[in-house]
């Protein structure tokens, strides 16, 4: 008897560590509230003893741009969220370049901000939507590359991963898991009638999703299925566990999945500020990438030589340490232009609207990234003489331009006036 006792406290205690709790608030639209996708990803998580605290604000139609300044402001705010999933309106990231620059990507920093600043333990999860069934043909003529589902599905992807690298957030890649099963079991009705929303099948895709990424346990061991055959649940977390759970780095989960942040700018040609974002904490480690280190909270480092630096802020907050880890360019961002071997011609600079690049040598664009190290959009186009970069869109400040040319890669300083 006592054996039997003492084998059902283990099997209670081992139950009750290995439970896991999470508070995610929704933001979004009828893509969340369709088949009520929080309380199925609940229902999957309490199918292996886990547990969803859950709210939502999810008006139909409602895009990130109507979500800042709405009541969604006072629920985010209360703080203690573990996770803030934001959802934009459907047609949005597939929109021009021109009008996701100007509707989309600014509100998604400034939700992803707001989050961060009121949520000190918390962290942004983009939930990665998919295209129409067979494309959008209300905006068809006005913008060819949405005529099919590919052509949709391919622009929501790259601005899903653009807004995710931008804000340092993770990705719910329910679109790239919708796009393998049309093309590995297309039998499975993903869409409700209306071929926009999900159907409940295509609801259960975006459950089992959720839930591997919030709470980073293998889909296929979750008992629960819902209305769906076996069969079908089977392949479904099957398909779930290859492309997010084998694939996590992919979509920045254990990356940004952390509570240690920070900022750096360039204050010379090889000094960089860093500055701890971290809420609360009380011990820091930095790795600047050279084989040095500093305890200080706010340190200035001198790198030697120029380069690309992993540097990695190592914190205490939350209960747990946690590392988040930058990739720091440090060159020749002091010196003038004649100084450095550079072929190309880069006008007009300072600018109000956009670049021009002159060069008669193929050239790769690498990155545009602001003072604090941030990942910024643009959009280059080719032209007879070289390139073109439109930063209209950008606000007032410094930017740094990384592109290579040939073996040699350059950094550009460039002034937004």
């Amino acid at each position: 008897m006592k054996k039997t006792l003492l084998f059902l406290f283990l099997i209670t205690f081992s139950f009750a560590i290995s439970q896991t709790a999470k508070r995610v608030f929704f933001i979004g639209n009828s893509y969340t509230y369709f088949n009520d996708l929080p309380n199925l990803i609940k229902n999957v998580a309490a199918s292996t003893g886990d547990i969803l605290d859950h709210q939502s604000h999810t008006p139909g139609g409602a895009s990130l741009k109507s979500h800042v300044n709405s009541t969604t402001m006072a629920t985010l705010v209360q703080g203690s969220w573990d996770y803030v999933v934001l959802q934009e309106q459907s047609q949005r990231p597939s929109l021009t370049d021109q009008e996701v620059d100007t509707l989309v990507y600014p509100y998604a920093t400034q939700l992803s901000e707001l989050i961060k600043a009121t949520n000190g333990c918390g962290n942004v999860i983009f939930y990665m939507t998919w295209g129409r069934k067979n494309g959008d043909n209300t905006r068809c003529a006005v913008h060819p590359a949405v005529c099919t589902y590919e052509g949709m599905d391919d622009l929501i992807h790259q601005r899903y991963m653009q807004m995710a690298r931008t804000n340092e957030a993770i990705l719910s890649p329910v679109g790239k898991v919708w796009r393998a099963i049309r093309q590995q079991n297309p039998t499975l009705e993903l869409y409700d009638q209306d071929e926009i929303h999900p159907s409940y099948i295509g609801s259960m895709v975006a459950a089992y999703t959720f839930y591997t990424v919030i709470f980073k346990k293998d889909p296929t061991l979750a008992p629960y299925n819902g209305i769906l055959t076996p069969e079908q649940a089977q392949f479904i977390k099957n398909m779930v566990k290859t492309i997010v759970y084998d694939s996590m780095d992919t979509w920045n989960i254990p990356s940004n999945d952390v509570h240690s942040r920070f900022t750096y700018q360039a204050t010379n040609t090889h000094t960089i500020k860093f500055t701890n974002k971290t809420k609360n904490a009380t011990t820091y480690v930095w790795d600047f990438g050279d084989g040095t280190i500093s305890t200080l909270e706010n340190p200035e480092h001198t790198y030697n030589a120029p380069g690309d630096y992993l540097v990695k802020l190592t914190s205490n907050s939350c209960s747990s340490n946690t590392t988040k880890t930058k990739q720091v360019t440090v060159g020749n961002l002091g010196t003038k232009d004649s100084d450095i071997e550079d072929p190309a011609q880069i006008y007009p600079n300072p600018t109000q609207n956009d670049i021009n690049i002159i060069t008669k040598k193929k050239t790769e664009i690498l990155s545009l990234t602001d003072a604090n190290g941030r990942i910024i959009s643009y959009q280059v186009n080719k032209t007879n003489s070289g390139y073109t970069i439109q930063l209209h869109h950008l606000s007032v400040g410094v930017y740094f331009l990384k592109y290579k040319m040939g073996e040699k890669e350059f950094i550009k300083k460039i002034i937004k006036k």
